[in-house]
């Protein structure tokens, strides 16, 4: 029982080292994991669908649009979310779009729904 215990924490640890730290620019809003490519892309559609996102995934490509419903509230707005494979990683950006076109520029109605996603899935990747 100790032994899994263990396990369990040395794993959550390893994926939270992994993880990118949040902040206030572009750059911030992408997170890195080692864990499979597919389970990535399942807890990103996962979480969107949990935060009221109608969501359309290219699994191929590594591509996820999310556009908030309408019975979701007025806070989220549109994302593009890429899921990446290099090496043994598995890098994760998303960008907002207002209008027709997507941007990693940071303003504060746009950074709020970003940083809730990212907080959210590095939660699903750490098994919580």
């Amino acid at each position: 029982m100790i032994f899994r215990n263990s396990v369990f924490v040395l794993v959550g640890l390893t994926i939270v080292a992994a993880c990118a730290s949040s902040g206030g620019s572009g750059d911030d809003w992408s997170r890195t994991y080692f864990a499979p490519h597919d389970l990535v892309i399942d807890a990103a559609i996962e979480v969107l669908e949990e935060e009221g996102y109608l969501v359309e995934a290219d699994r191929e490509k590594g591509r996820i649009s999310a556009e908030p419903s309408r019975s979701s509230g007025a806070n989220l707005v549109s994302l593009e979310v890429r899921v990446t494979r290099k090496d043994d990683r598995i890098r994760v950006d998303v960008q907002t779009r207002s209008g027709a076109s997507f941007s990693t520029a940071t303003s504060k109605p746009n950074e709020s729904p970003v940083l809730e996603f990212l907080y959210q899935l590095d939660l699903r990747m750490q098994g919580g």
